[in-house]
């Protein structure tokens, strides 16, 4: 028997749940918690700002596939965090919010911090709780790691009142819960199955979307052995980028567009027909084109659009049994259809390509794109921050394994990218980590490149400065004018000298010859790098495809 305090409980307990890092940003209510995570073991990451705590938790859950950790104070400390919680949510990553609270006993009394934090945390998590009494922090820690891994996967938030981290307690009294965790794998009925087959070898014009489920029920494999089976072109969007190499035969990425709104079956697995595929409605799927979906989430079977069929299965698993209900000869049936596609890909990518090797300064979007993706192998972890630089990059940029490519996903939340980052080369020391960052979306959470420093964590951040909100200001500039342009402009700063005032190292690049030397040299290097490359802000408007960020 030994006496813990609660705070040295909430650590025994994470440690049990594997996790080996917590984020973190200091508070009183919270040491505690800090103090048990010195005993057991447990990396303590301390941030600049909440948001970015809950961020990196967020991508951590990404690639483990496992509960990751956020610990912050009670009241600002919490409600700093509520975006990062929010775009956990959207991606479906299994972060565990822990918010520090005022006092039991003063509960009500206006003590320091005190907020209703429970109440407010609900709508974006998958459940939110309060701890009545020391004794009970292993039982419902357990409890919200076991709703977050379960299911469809998400966020939860735990509140511990800060008298009850400091309370003593035998540990005898209180334990911690084993084997509470069971994610089995559920095939679909072979009835089911068949008749996914039977659609399949009706289609002449199939389309495969691979989203994020794919990677978190780990079937990149499966998807591989069924597009090869079936002779389907595959599109990937999500956390589900990278799940085919993108020098796979059947792994497309810029005739999306003209794929599905040719398609006579549209097979959908892992991913919501939300905005990003026209909310599975014509125009941007063909009006009478049959849709099946797999998805673990049976609320998103329906949504938006009728099914022919929906299965809430586990995605691998499914594509093991519809593989093996296929019938022979498909892939040669469908080669004229998969020829048409491809052209369309090809030449979609033809048409950048001018923009791609432009030597124009200054520099195009298109070309920094190009540079990046010329340095970018299998052992590059890539993160995407931003809006019309990122959308140029991940047209360009290919990728070779799962979980390669991290992105907010699909809350849109600007800010993620140095979060990321940090929890990428804290799990893979060994990979390369390259940030692509707009210069808006790095000035919401740069000082994190103060964290990366600080803990030594060499990556290279990429800052495609075009002095504005590009995304949104392109369309503002169509619709509304230059002279009405107010609210999306930013000065051409210098991030690299403020990378460079944190301890790292920058370097600020004007001409496009030089992109490719600096990006070789920051990514071989074991500093964090900074690379400020001034872009051209009329350059993405010039390939005619102005995005609109809603």
């Amino acid at each position: 028997m030994a006496d813990l305090t609660g705070g040295h409980l909430v650590a025994r307990t994470l440690k049990q749940a594997g996790v080996g890092h917590i984020f973190t940003l200091c508070g009183g209510h919270i040491l505690p918690i800090y103090d048990g995570c010195v005993t057991e073991g447990i990396r303590v990451v301390d941030m600049r700002h909440e948001q970015a705590c809950a961020h990196a938790a967020d991508a951590y859950a990404r690639l483990t596939r496992n509960i990751a950790v956020a610990v912050v104070t009670a009241g600002p400390g919490v409600t700093d965090a509520v975006t990062g919680v929010a775009n956990a949510y959207s991606a479906r990553s299994p972060l565990l919010l822990i918010g520090g609270a005022a006092p039991l006993g003063l509960r009500g009394l206006g003590a320091l911090q005190e907020t209703e934090q429970v109440a407010l945390l609900r709508p974006i998590t998958k459940g939110s709780w309060t701890v009545p009494e020391t004794r009970q922090i292993p039982e419902v820690l357990t409890t919200a790691i076991r709703t977050a891994l379960t299911g469809r996967p998400g966020p939860v938030f735990v509140e511990i009142p800060v008298d009850l981290l400091m309370t003593m307690i035998e540990d005898r009294l209180a334990p911690i819960p084993m084997g509470y965790v069971h994610r089995e794998r559920q095939a679909a009925d072979p009835d089911s199955i068949q008749g996914l087959a039977d659609l399949l070898a009706r289609a002449e014009r199939p389309v495969v979307v691979a989203g994020s489920g794919v990677y978190w029920d780990e079937a990149a494999k499966d998807l591989a052995g069924f597009a090869e089976r079936a002779g389907v072109p595959v599109f990937m969007n999500g956390a589900g980028r990278g799940c085919l190499p993108a020098e796979h035969p059947q792994a497309f990425s810029q005739s999306r567009g003209f794929a599905l709104g040719q398609a006579d079956l549209v097979l959908v697995l892992g991913t919501p027909l939300d905005f990003r595929l026209g909310y599975g409605r014509p125009p941007s799927f063909a009006e009478d084109a049959t849709v099946a979906m797999v998805d673990s989430d049976p609320v998103e079977l329906g949504r938006n659009r009728p099914l022919a069929l929906g299965l809430c299965a586990h995605i691998g698993l499914v594509l093991r049994q519809l593989t093996d209900a296929l019938p022979a000869g498909l892939p040669s049936r469908v080669e004229p259809w998969c020829s048409a596609v491809r052209q369309r890909e090809t030449d979609s990518q033809q048409r950048l390509m001018a923009e791609r090797r432009s030597d124009g300064v200054p520099i195009s979007h298109y070309r920094m794109a190009h540079e990046i993706a010329a340095v970018v192998d299998a052992g590059t972890t890539v993160v995407g921050d931003g809006g019309d630089v990122v959308g140029c990059a991940s047209k360009v940029v290919a990728l070779q394994r799962p979980g390669q490519w991290l992105d907010p996903g699909p809350f849109g939340c600007l800010g993620v990218g140095p979060s990321f980052a940090i929890a990428a080369k804290l799990l893979h020391p060994e990979q390369r980590v390259l940030l692509i960052a707009g210069d808006g979306a790095f000035g919401l959470n740069g000082m994190e490149l103060e964290t990366a420093v600080r803990f030594r964590l060499p990556m290279t951040v990429i800052v495609g400065n075009d002095g504005g909100w590009g995304q949104i200001r392109n369309p503002q500039l169509s619709f509304f004018g230059e002279d009405r342009a107010v609210g999306t402009s930013l000065p051409f700063t210098r991030y690299d000298l403020m990378v460079e005032a944190f301890g790292g190292r920058g370097a600020h690049i004007t001409d496009p010859k030089e992109l490719r030397p600096a990006l070789e040299r920051a990514l071989a290097s074991d500093e964090v790098w900074c690379l400020n490359v001034v872009l051209d802000p009329g350059a993405y408007r010039r390939t005619g495809q102005v995005s609109m960020a809603i």
